[in-house]
């Protein structure tokens, strides 16, 4: 799930300290290696963004499927796009955000084979949230769930747990929301053999480039 790139609609905690400019130019690194990334797996990707009249389609090109949001907040939207693919005949659907181009297809493999043995896949990010949640049924996890707050994992495991469902959590990891969080994925990928190419690029264009050390 994404956002169309514009300049001042993006990730608008992280440009209150980088600026607007710098922020897009990261934004659209991470778009462009999360497609390069898992869209060259067997399996398809499919990115459904926001807001609907934008130009998102034209903008990524033919690199991979896309369709538009529905649904006036994230926890409407998010419903809706398990909905679509599970009313498709998909049996394990993973979604994961824009903002954590660092996760590996390892840990996406990871995912899409727990959901072989339980009924919701997450993966925990420090603030409280969560990167990535995968489902092999259709079920509501979200209304009522204060997404984007330091309390979004433990109210989604409850809700799925009131539901009857089984939980699996793949190793902790972060997300990309603040100027800390971008230093942190420079200094993991200083010492990481992910290629991210275009997000390598902007942040030397920020910071410098940095040598990887393993």
């Amino acid at each position: 799930m994404a956002r169309y790139p514009e300049a001042g609609a993006v990730k608008k905690r992280l440009a209150r300290d980088l600026g607007t400019d710098r922020t897009l130019l990261v934004y659209k690194a991470f778009l462009e290696d999360l497609c390069s990334k898992f869209g060259t797996q067997t399996r398809p990707l499919l990115w459904f963004y926001t807001p609907a009249q934008s130009d998102f389609a034209e903008w990524l090109g033919s690199r991979a499927a896309c369709r538009k949001q529905s649904g006036e907040t994230l926890q409407q939207r998010l419903l809706r796009v398990f909905e679509e693919l599970f009313g498709e005949g998909f049996k394990r659907i993973i979604v994961l955000g824009a903002d954590c181009p660092h996760l590996t297809n390892g840990e996406v493999d990871a995912a899409f084979e727990g959901l072989r043995g339980s009924d919701v896949v997450l993966q925990p990010s420090d603030d409280g949230g969560y990167n990535l949640i995968g489902l092999r049924l259709p079920c509501d996890l979200f209304t009522g769930v204060a997404l984007g707050t330091e309390t979004a994992l433990r109210e989604t495991v409850a809700r799925a747990r009131s539901l009857g469902l089984t939980c699996r959590f793949l190793p902790p990891s972060f997300d990309v929301d603040t100027l800390e969080d971008l230093q942190r994925l420079r200094d993991f990928l200083a010492a990481s053999d992910d290629p991210l190419p275009r997000t390598r690029e902007a942040l030397a264009a920020i910071w410098g480039r940095s040598e990887r050390t393993g």
